[in-house]
């Protein structure tokens, strides 16, 4: 087998020209290897003569060479000393050719070589002095980052193999960035989109910014704020397809979670890929405590001139982030009626294409992943029932389906509209004014009400009525799956709620308020501290949701002042006057079963003072016993029976109904 490599030498001869340049990273290995071979066969006046030609011969040839060789750019972006370079050559020449150094593997029973070894070979040739020693044994200089130099309590580092991180190893064979979990590269001539889909012109004016801070002198620190799914990572990839960068995005709280070891390797990895690359580093923080190790291990010396980016998708990461940089943009949470449109255009075949989906998907807000993942529930809908993308069902079906999955509470399906339900005229002057300015508010900026008043005097009515007149679904948040025991747990709770509602452009309903708003507790435990912080939190999100959200309670005196202040509109609602429970009675009964000349709506409101949601579920017991009876009309007696269930819930006294 050693005479097979000793042939191998041939081909550096003594006359050898350099006529051409290398046609492959593995034909320029080889000629390393040859080298390497010969120096350790040769004698010392011999291996001199050798190595000078061989080291002539490559360097011309490479001079010659058009494709992209890894080794010629390791060299140049870490700028390498001649023994440094021929040092990391000689361990990847190791590493991928097991034959080298035999009697090496002869002397120390088949041992990979260690550093003394590559330092004692290559000192016939090339200088080799204590400074550079004293550096590896320091782990310092640019070896540092190329050699796997093992902590000095392991083993003697003289004595440690010969090895190369293995980032350095990935990238000498085949010049790509080396990539593992939890970071992953994106290279500027990449398909932006899976399937070879084109990439959208969406966030022109953020687009355009980056291009220019990205095409700076100087590197730039950038936050990108973005709830998830508004197209963060498609807009940072269309902007290196521009401007020509590598792009690192690195998923940091995987990276912190990882163990010493392997986090100092992956580092490693990193280091190497910024000093070759100079790319933009994408760093995305699991939360906001993910930020300040993050600017530890990213904004030092060992990224000096990498640009970087911090994507975060709420405010807490975003304001932890945004003291670091030197340029702040938010994305829009939701597309514009145009950017919708433009989607639309691109995903759905002219022949399929319809004016009222964009009316459709208008009933949302929605960023470009929702919009993409609602379109996905369509098109399944449509096959599954054999149906095209130009037909309204699967639409109408796959967006309600998409939408509205929460076990944090139900969609409430009944829909009416102001006119059809009975309310105080004070109430329904204000509720006007509400939807008058709800149909201006356009969706830019919240609205929140508070609804207050005795059970059953139409405040679940009245919101459903709003929501009716503007279009939208009402989201009735149930509290008793919201709070939660376990610390973090009601926040999370208060997030899938909210992100709900956002995607489906809800009304939000909290129904009996005051459990959630009531006086501030004293703070007696942690247990206390934590209900009031998840309350503040509340609070915050109910702020910053650009929509509309209604609390509703019976108990407005237990509601903390604080909180009444801050809420826009406080609508009383109270027990009707009786023509307004005259006209409540002729409307419960209108769609019912037929009525006898003996049941009249004035003298029901006269008989018992009762709300309106009692003056509904009365008509609606006289409906079923007029059911049971022979003539299958409401009489007089069906109504009375009726009432006394009703009336006896609290006692309420009845009026002269004989």
């Amino acid at each position: 087998m050693e005479d097979d490599y000793v042939q191998r030498c041939a081909g550096f001869t003594e006359g050898a020209s350099v006529r051409e340049g290398y046609g492959s990273i593995e034909e320029q290995i080889q000629d390393y290897i040859r080298v390497f071979l010969k120096l350790q066969q040769a004698g010392e006046e011999e291996r001199k003569l050798f190595f000078s030609r061989g080291k002539n011969r490559i360097g011309g040839r490479e001079a010659l060479t058009c494709i992209f060789l890894p080794a010629v750019c390791l060299r140049e972006r870490y700028d390498l000393t001649e023994t440094e370079y021929w040092l990391v050559m000689l361990a990847f020449c190791l590493e991928v050719e097991g034959g080298l150094c035999l009697d090496f593997g002869e002397k120390s029973r088949g041992k990979q070589p260690d550093l003394q070894y590559g330092l004692h070979l290559l000192s016939a040739v090339l200088p080799v002095d204590f400074a550079l020693i004293g550096e590896l044994c320091r782990r310092e200089g640019v070896l540092g980052e190329i050699l796997r130099i093992p902590e000095a309590e392991q083993t003697g580092l003289l004595s440690a193999p010969l090895l190369l991180e293995a980032g350095a190893f990935r990238f000498l064979l085949d010049g790509i960035p080396p990539e593992e979990e939890p970071f992953k590269c994106f290279l500027p001539d990449e398909t932006l989109l899976p399937g070879g889909r084109a990439s959208l012109a969406l966030h022109e004016g953020e687009y355009n910014r980056l291009c220019v801070c990205f095409s700076m002198a100087e590197p730039v620190r950038i936050l990108l704020n973005g709830d998830r799914g508004t197209g963060k990572h498609t807009l940072m990839k269309r902007v290196c397809g521009e401007t020509g960068s590598i792009a690192v995005f690195v998923k940091v709280g995987k990276l912190l979670k990882e163990e010493a070891v392997k986090r100092r390797e992956l580092m490693q990895t990193l280091r190497l890929i910024g000093r070759l690359f100079l790319p933009i580093l994408v760093l995305e923080p699991g939360d906001a405590a993910d930020v300040g190790p993050a600017a530890e291990l990213f904004l030092n010396e060992g990224f000096p001139e990498c640009r970087v980016v911090f994507l975060t998708e709420n405010r807490a990461e975003a304001e932890e982030a945004g003291g670091l940089c030197d340029v702040r943009m938010n994305l829009r949470q939701a597309l514009s009626e145009e950017e919708v449109r433009l989607v639309l255009d691109s995903r759905i075949g002219a022949g399929e294409r319809r004016y009222w989906q964009d009316e459709l998907l208008g009933r949302y807000r929605l960023t470009i992943g929702e919009l993409e993942r609602k379109q996905k529930a369509v098109v399944l809908m449509a096959e599954e029932a054999g149906l095209t993308l130009g037909e309204k069902a699967p639409w109408e079906a796959g967006l309600k389906e998409h939408t509205m999955n929460s076990g944090m509470g139900r969609i409430l399906e009944s829909r009416c509209t102001l006119k059809e339900i009975v309310l105080p005229k004070e109430c329904r002057e204000q509720l006007e004014t509400v939807m008058r300015l709800a149909e201006r508010w356009g969706g830019e900026q919240g609205l929140h009400l508070l609804f207050h008043g005795s059970s059953g005097t139409g405040k679940t009515m009245a919101a459903s009525a709003l929501a009716g007149e503007l279009g939208i679904p009402v989201f009735k948040v149930d509290l008793s799956q919201v709070f939660d025991k376990y610390i973090g747990e009601t926040e999370k709770h208060l997030d899938e709620i909210f992100r709900v509602a956002k995607r489906g452009r809800c009304l939000l309903f909290f129904d009996e308020a005051d459990a959630l708003f009531g006086k501030r507790t004293g703070i007696q435990d942690a247990h206390d501290r934590y209900a009031n912080v998840s309350t503040a939190y509340l609070l915050q999100r109910i702020e910053e949701y650009k929509g509309i959200v209604i609390l509703a309670t019976n108990l407005l005196d237990h509601f903390d002042d604080a909180f009444v202040r801050r809420i826009r509109f406080v609508i009383r609602f109270h027990n009707l006057d009786r023509e307004d429970r005259e006209r409540m009675w002729e409307k419960a009964l209108e769609n019912g079963p037929p009525l006898s000349e003996d049941v009249s709506a004035a003298e029901l409101a006269r008989a018992v003072e009762l709300s309106p949601a009692r003056i509904k579920a009365a008509a609606q017991v006289a409906g079923l016993l007029a059911g049971c009876g022979e003539s299958g009309s409401i009489t007089r007696v069906h109504i009375k029976k009726a009432l006394e269930l009703e009336a006896g819930k609290d006692e309420t006294a009845l009026r002269g109904l004989g």
